[in-house]
């Protein structure tokens, strides 16, 4: 009888057999291609880069900074006289002019004194009055003969005496009429107002730690604001110069919304803590669109930087020894160029450390490294 094997399991055979002779040649070792691609690692090309020329320019200096709105000038109302307040002149928030009455104090106590020293002062006026006419008696008589020399120096001195009583009465009544002025406070200065700390019936006290009321200048108002301490030299060349322009910018960050301001103040010190300058500027108020204590962005223009170097702000980039720059050479290879950025202005970095007219990597340097060959685009 024969036996008949099927073509399946033929099949199967076979593939056992060619798996096993593939495993037997690459457990010795034997290549199993013998393409020659893969035994050669494929070339890596060159990245691709962007490059821009480092351009030299005579750049104005803008200068952005951020501040707070101020009063340039800002009274505390306090009272000179301890009393009840009778009446409240005003409403808080008004705008009062210099002089204009604010508050009265009760005047009874210096209405009062203010009595006490006039009739003071006219008894002792009186007292004046008789003792000179009492000193022309007596010299009258001593050149008769009736009164002696030494009765004329005791009329002489009783009237000096009594002169001098007279004078401290007249400042009694100066004082008493300077505290009657007192109980009636009007406002040192024009400007707003701000919130009452007393009402009528409230007990003022000089020495309160309250201010009665507070009047801050609204036009002009000030700014004060930062500038890092590296600007300094320039802020003050420019101010000198006259060329100093500072704008205000809103939240939307476009056209000022006020007209140019004035640099008036530069503080005397730097702040070593921070490395920055405090400043103050002056800008007018008439439409009280500034407010004090309000925040505000700034842009100072601080004369004109005379050949500075400006790149696209992404060429320059940050690395452990500092911002660089990658430069191509000769051979269009990228070289490492220390600079220093001195600020971002009008979309453009101005640096220091190249001298211009460089070839700068201004997209794609990322994944630099120094003396890497490079392709440009177009």
């Amino acid at each position: 009888m024969k036996r008949v094997t099927s073509p399946w399991i033929l099949f199967a055979g076979a593939v056992l057999a060619v798996g096993a002779v593939v495993l037997i040649a690459a457990m010795a070792g034997f290549p199993l291609s013998r393409s020659a691609d893969a035994s050669v690692p494929a070339a890596r090309p060159a990245p691709l880069v962007s490059v821009v020329r480092a351009e030299q320019r005579d750049l104005v200096v803008k200068l952005a900074a951020q501040g707070h709105v101020v009063a340039l000038n800002q009274v505390d109302v306090r009272p000179q006289l301890g009393g009840t307040i009778r009446g409240v002149h005003f409403r808080e928030g008004d705008e009062v002019r210099a002089g204009q009455q604010l508050f009265t104090i009760d005047a009874s106590d210096a209405s009062a004194q203010l009595m006490r020293s006039e009739a003071n002062f006219a008894q002792i006026e009186a007292q004046v009055d008789d003792a000179a006419r009492d000193l022309g008696r007596t010299r009258q008589l001593a050149q008769s003969r009736f009164y002696s020399t030494s009765a004329v120096d005791t009329s002489a001195s009783k009237l000096e005496s009594l002169q001098a009583q007279l004078k401290a009465a007249q400042a009694d009544v100066a004082a008493s009429k300077l505290l009657m002025e007192r109980t009636r406070i009007a406002a040192p200065m024009s400007g707003l107002t701000g919130a009452l700390a007393v009402h009528p019936g409230s007990l003022a006290q000089p020495g309160a730690t309250a201010a009665l009321v507070t009047v801050v200048q609204i036009d002009p108002i000030g700014v004060e604001f930062t500038l890092p301490e590296s600007q300094l030299a320039g802020l003050l060349a420019a101010r000198a110069a006259g060329s100093v322009r500072i704008t205000l910018r809103n939240a939307a960050g476009t056209a000022g919304i006020s007209q140019p301001g004035t640099l008036v103040f530069v503080n005397n010190t730097v702040n070593t803590d921070s490395g920055t300058i405090t400043l103050k500027a002056s800008f007018p108020n008439a439409a009280r669109t500034l407010w004090p204590g309000a925040y505000v962005e700034l842009e100072v223009d601080a004369g004109t930087s005379p050949g500075a170097i400006v790149l696209p702000p992404q060429a320059v980039l940050d690395g452990p020894q500092g911002r660089f720059v990658f430069a191509l050479d000769r051979e269009g290879r990228a070289q490492v160029h220390p600079v220093e950025l001195l600020r971002i202005q009008d979309q453009l970095a101005v640096v220091q450390g190249l001298k211009g007219g460089e070839r700068v990597v201004a997209e794609g340097g990322q994944g630099l490294k120094p003396g890497s060959a490079v392709k440009v685009a177009p």
